[in-house]
């Protein structure tokens, strides 16, 4: 997938938004940071916008309506009446969000519906 200039651009503007969040490039007693200390600091605010943003991506995804068919039987499961909390760990950070869950009497299991 490839980014519009638009959406680049406005990513360049949040950098430089995240830059003044994370300050300047010295230490509380002046020390210069090392470049290793100021790529681990990035890599870390990087991590915790990405699985922001993931987290948020994946609570907006239209759920299917209706009828989820089991993925073991192949039949249409009941749906539960509370939503679960799916928690992923991944590349990034742990995401987590809301989910429809299904029921399936004959195979004796619950599960979430396929999105791909």
């Amino acid at each position: 997938m490839s980014l519009s200039a638009s959406k680049r651009e406005r990513l360049k503007q949040i950098a430089a938004e995240m830059q003044e969040i994370l300050g300047g490039c010295v230490h509380p007693d002046g020390r210069p940071m090392t470049f290793s200390e100021l790529e681990d600091e990035c890599v870390e605010a990087g991590d915790l916008l990405t699985a922001g943003v993931l987290e948020r991506r994946v609570a907006q995804r239209e759920m299917p309506q209706g009828e989820c068919c089991c993925p073991s039987c192949r039949r249409p499961g009941a749906r539960l009446p509370d939503d679960e909390v799916r928690v992923l760990q991944t590349d990034r950070g742990e995401v987590a969000w809301m989910e429809p869950t299904f029921d399936c009497r004959p195979c004796r299991r619950s599960f979430f519906p396929s999105l791909g």
